[in-house]
């Protein structure tokens, strides 16, 4: 499709906006705007070319149609150790996992954001 270029937004849903919100800051992400739908907040977080829209609504903490969103680093060992330090983190991996995608493979791990929803940090060996 020529009109199609790109991931826009992931949408997250959530039953505490203040949490989510404290939680995507703590990784780097910045609200750069708010909105007021039919009285849910509703927020915008950017990280580089990743905007995530996050809203309050009364959800069931569990995975859903989107199983993970994915944000790249250069230094996986750095993040690793700065994800698990962050407080209240629940790790899916204990350590940093390999698959042999692409041409030289691909390193990763993967946690938990506030709502259940799957995070992998990923980075792409050279």
């Amino acid at each position: 499709m020529e009109h199609l270029s790109g991931l826009q937004h992931v949408g997250i849903p959530t039953d505490d906006f203040l949490k989510t919100q404290k939680f995507y800051e703590n990784l780097g992400f910045k609200l750069v705007q708010e909105e007021d739908n039919a009285g849910s907040h509703v927020g915008f977080f950017q990280l580089g070319d990743l905007l995530l829209e996050v809203w309050e609504a009364q959800v069931p903490h569990q995975v859903g149609a989107i199983n993970h969103l994915a944000l790249a680093t250069d230094d996986i060992a750095a993040v690793f150790n700065e994800i698990k330090a962050l407080p209240g983190i629940e790790m899916i991996d204990s350590q940093i996992q390999f698959l042999p995608f692409w041409d030289h493979g691909i390193k990763y791990f993967n946690f938990y954001g506030p709502n259940r929803e799957i995070i992998e940090i990923c980075q792409r060996l050279n």
